[in-house]
């Protein structure tokens, strides 16, 4: 058997095979934690829901049961038990019903500023769409749209996202608010550059296959805008 046969064996000891059972494991485990943290939005969400649910079902129940303790109390006055019985009722179904409004509000105002955000990225969309941004564009002097982060600037400022269930949100809003600043930044770039008295026609062909080549930072804003959109939970 030669060396080169002997080097192109695969290795049978049982270290190696521990070692790969163990890549095998850590894979299979990261995988798992994977599939947790997509689900963690949808459960927070749901529990979210049904934690107002409960809270407005207690504070509608409480002031029914008051209800009626007060009307038994109206036509049999003489158990003085009855009084602080509905007062307890009524004052505990007041501080729930102050719970619930404060769910309800921060419910809303998080629907609506992530409708506001999904509302923007739908129109950087149609402004990546324009024609001037096409590869079919004449190769001449442009003045591209620019992208817009003002409802995503909205959304971080707010207070409206939570800090545990959109905690991944506010990781892309961050990025995707750094990526529009930096490709904005690039369009004014190009534009001073091919305005340029001394820009030929050859230099407008070149800063156009830039723009479109496959690697290009446009074609990874297009794709962070698309990942963006796709991980937005529903308003």
């Amino acid at each position: 058997m030669t060396q080169g046969d002997t080097t192109n064996e695969p290795d049978l000891t049982p270290g190696a095979a521990n070692g790969r059972s163990v890549q095998q494991a850590r894979r299979r485990a990261l995988a798992r934690l994977r599939l947790v943290r997509m689900a963690l939005p949808l459960v927070d969400g749901r529990w979210a829901a049904y934690r107002r649910s409960i809270v407005t079902a207690v504070s509608y129940g409480l002031l029914g049961l008051a209800f009626v303790l007060g009307v038994i109390w109206f036509f049999w006055p003489e158990n003085s038990r009855w009084e602080p019985a509905v007062n307890s009722l009524t004052l505990v179904a007041g501080l729930t019903g102050i719970f619930v409004e404060r769910l309800t509000a921060e419910a809303e105002r998080r629907t609506e500023v992530l409708r506001a955000v999904a509302d923007e990225l739908r129109d950087n969309t149609r402004l990546l769409n324009d024609e001037r941004f096409s590869p079919q564009a004449p190769t001449s002097r442009q003045v591209y749209p620019r992208l817009v982060v003002s409802a995503v600037d909205l959304a971080l400022v707010s207070g409206a996202l939570g800090l545990h269930r959109d905690a991944e949100l506010v990781g892309l809003l961050h990025r995707w608010r750094d990526t529009v600043h930096l490709f904005n930044r690039r369009l004014d770039l190009t534009e001073i550059s091919t305005f340029s008295n001394t820009v030929s026609q050859a230099d407008l062909a070149a800063f156009h296959r830039a723009l479109h080549r496959e690697n290009s930072y446009f074609a990874a804003t297009r794709q962070m805008l698309e990942n963006l959109l796709s991980r937005l939970p529903p308003a």
